[in-house]
């Protein structure tokens, strides 16, 4: 896996504006750029981005020193008060989740939007996309094995996904 191949392939989200994160099971679906309608998997249409980041490794949101969203936010319920136990039925893939919850605010629903600055590359896979309002989209590969870390394409289109998995690029 090189840095120059992440490098350029993740250049093309720069100016773009990150508008929504929403989630596919518990993968995150970072979406960029303009919006448009794609054919959904269920049948109608849905909006997407321009670029799509589809991420399957621990990620967050940070603004200067604060985490405002991660991706274990999703194993919490959605009124999760910091220190308490969470109940025993508490089923994040059926129950409003903390995660679902931060997003929605954080995006205003969909209405507000972040503008990409700068995407570093890191180590093995991680990246740090700096957006407008002092935020920063972590995405940090967490585990030894050689599954997908993360993906980026172009939603709708036929184009091969450049993937980042624990054994190097796919692409």
């Amino acid at each position: 896996m090189t840095k120059t191949e992440i490098e350029s392939a993740t250049a093309v989200l720069a100016g773009k504006a990150l508008w929504q994160c929403l989630r596919a099971a518990d993968m995150a679906t970072f979406q960029f750029g303009g919006r448009k309608s794609v054919a959904a998997f269920r049948g109608g249409t849905k909006e997407v981005g321009e670029y799509a980041l589809h991420v399957q490794c621990a990620w967050r949101i940070t603004r200067q020193d604060r985490v405002i969203v991660g991706s274990r936010d999703l194993y919490y319920p959605a009124d999760y008060e910091e220190g308490a136990e969470v109940p025993s039925g508490f089923a994040w893939d059926r129950d409003s989740n903390r995660r679902d919850r931060l997003l929605t605010s954080l995006f205003e629903n969909g209405s507000r939007e972040f503008l990409v600055q700068k995407v570093r590359v890191g180590v093995a896979g991680s990246l740090s996309i700096l957006l407008s309002d002092d935020l920063a989209v972590d995405i940090f590969p967490d585990d030894s094995l050689s599954g997908e870390r993360w993906r980026l394409f172009e939603p709708g289109r036929t184009e091969q996904h450049f993937v980042v998995t624990g054994k190097g690029i796919e692409a």
